[in-house]
């Protein structure tokens, strides 16, 4: 089930690729107000799902339950009671990869504000 800030991302991200989309096919991607949307859209969207990851790292610290997934599909659920170490390391992982995320985040408002 959808959540309000799943649609909104969904919906902000998908706005940002159909005005780039649109802005390619118009205006061969020249910088105008259109690129500076989509720029803005899509930090937007990235910036929800960013939210949205700090939200569940903060229940995850209140729960003391944290789950690695791999890209294969396995996954690994570590409580902070019984595996200190690996909770930690896992929590760890997980806070750097949503740092990066909110960097990718922050590049993509700055090029929608950014004079050139």
């Amino acid at each position: 089930m959808a959540t309000m800030l799943d649609l909104a991302c969904a919906g902000t991200f998908s706005a940002g690729i159909l005005v780039t989309l649109l802005n390619k096919a118009l205006a061969d991607g020249a910088r105008n107000w259109a690129a500076r949307l989509a720029w803005a859209l899509i930090g937007t969207a990235i910036g929800i799902y960013v939210f949205g990851c700090i939200r569940g790292m903060l229940y995850s610290l209140d729960a003391g339950v944290v789950v690695g997934r791999s890209r294969g599909g396995g996954q690994a659920t570590f409580h902070r009671d019984e595996h200190p170490l690996l909770f930690g390391i896992t929590f760890l992982a997980l806070t750097c990869g949503t740092g990066v995320i909110a960097f990718l985040s922050m590049v993509c408002l700055w090029k929608a504000v950014k004079r050139d």
